[in-house]
């Protein structure tokens, strides 16, 4: 079974959704940014990142949202979530969410940090 990790008020909300429309059985670990817990060695040995999402399947610990939201969309195909008999048009999914998490994300998240 598959384990996500995130925290309330994250990005790890695409992946969450994700993995609600593809119907995946999986079961979710909140992360509790407010005690530090991505800090700790625990949640580290997971996602050395201490970043959230992470994803835990049976081939090992996945991280970044571009890349959970693949493994989603492939593991997943009956869903439809993505256009995989299509190349051309599921690279440029993948280049959209590149740029969600390279650049829109990143301006939306200083605003936040400083």
């Amino acid at each position: 079974m598959l384990k996500f990790f995130f925290a309330p008020n994250t990005c790890a909300v695409a992946s969450h959704i994700a993995l609600e429309e593809a119907g995946a059985v999986y079961e979710t670990v909140r992360v509790d940014f407010r005690s530090n817990q991505q800090r700790s060695p625990d949640y580290l040995a997971i996602n050395p990142k201490g970043r959230v999402p992470a994803l835990a399947t049976e081939r090992g610990i996945l991280t970044e949202t571009p890349a959970i939201l693949a493994f989603i969309e492939q593991s997943h195909p009956a869903a439809q979530l993505a256009p995989l008999n299509a190349p051309f048009e599921f690279a440029r999914a993948q280049a959209f969410n590149s740029y969600l998490c390279s650049t829109v994300h990143v301006a939306h998240a200083h605003r936040v940090r400083g």
